[in-house]
């Protein structure tokens, strides 16, 4: 497994350094951004955000982290402070990237082949409750057959309006990020693979050192902008990637697991590449010794 990535920290299976994969790519397809080895003041923060032209909102998240943990958008002085002194050191200042879009691409390249292929799309939609105009937000939280499942997050994030009444038909956002942790919905967006242009993704691609396998988190307008290649990266990940799409709420679980079986075949073939062209797979020992120190 390790093998697929060569060129990622365990081919991109854990405990890799988002940052180091987002610096490699074209300057034009990445937001803003800075990182900070050092757990940063808040003035700290300032000072990067003026160097880089940035306002809030701003997003902070850890350079190594699963399925959007720790990843927060950050609005005001207030909401810096908070999230510095609930985080550790290894922190990525991005720029907040207001396209209303995200989707993810899954990019798969066999290293005895000159070009690549797009396997898996998913389009991430975003959490929210609608009004009624009688109840308030703990209340529609409780009866929304998805919000609820996230209710001890949602309860926290948004203590100080549990007993706000939303108004009738208004529409209150809840996922600001496409991420299953915050509840978002993913949907199949497969049918937009034969539209999007290969060759971009190939060329992303080869700007990273030893990459073949992953899923390219994206922020774009709309379907056209991601099929014309207007969109920002907001990570790549790698063999720890899934074919998110197979999470749509519409999916079958035997299609899940078919479409699986094939991701997991894919990751074996390019790993047996990489071997036969002299790479060498991480010891299983070291992987479990350094899952035990994470």
């Amino acid at each position: 497994m390790t093998l697929a990535n060569p060129g990622m920290r365990y081919g991109g299976f854990f405990s890799y350094s988002k940052y180091d994969v987002l610096k490699q790519l074209p300057e034009k397809y990445v937001p803003k951004s800075a990182f900070f080895t050092v757990a940063p003041t808040s003035k700290e923060v300032k000072k990067e955000m003026n160097r880089l032209g940035l306002e809030y909102p701003v997003i902070l998240k850890p350079d190594e982290g699963e399925r959007g943990s720790g990843v927060e958008k950050i609005k005001n002085d207030q909401e810096l402070d908070e999230y510095l002194l609930a985080n550790s050191p290894n922190i990525i200042l991005q720029e907040f990237i207001d396209a209303p879009n995200e989707f993810g691409v899954m990019y798969v390249k066999y290293p005895s082949q000159e070009k690549g292929k797009i396997t898996s799309i998913v389009f991430k939609g975003e959490l929210y409750v609608i009004g009624d105009g009688v109840s308030d937000l703990i209340t529609l939280f409780k009866t929304h057959p998805r919000a609820q499942l996230y209710i001890d997050f949602l309860k926290e994030f948004y203590k100080d309006q549990l007993n706000m009444v939303i108004k009738k038909d208004e529409i209150f956002m809840l996922s600001k990020m496409g991420n299953h942790c915050r509840g978002a919905i993913f949907n199949d967006a497969n049918y937009l693979i034969d539209k999007l242009d290969v060759s971009l993704f190939d060329s992303i691609s080869e700007s990273i050192e030893g990459f073949y396998f992953g899923r390219y988190d994206l922020k774009a307008k709309d379907e056209n902008a991601l099929i014309n290649g207007d969109f920002k990266v907001m990570e790549l990940n790698g063999v720890n990637s899934e074919p998110a799409h197979i999470y749509d709420p519409d999916n079958s679980l035997m299609r899940a697991y078919k479409d699986l079986f094939r991701h997991w075949w894919r990751i074996y073939k390019i790993s047996k590449e990489n071997k036969e062209q002299g790479y060498t797979e991480t010891p299983f020992p070291t992987l479990v010794q350094s899952l035990m120190n994470k």
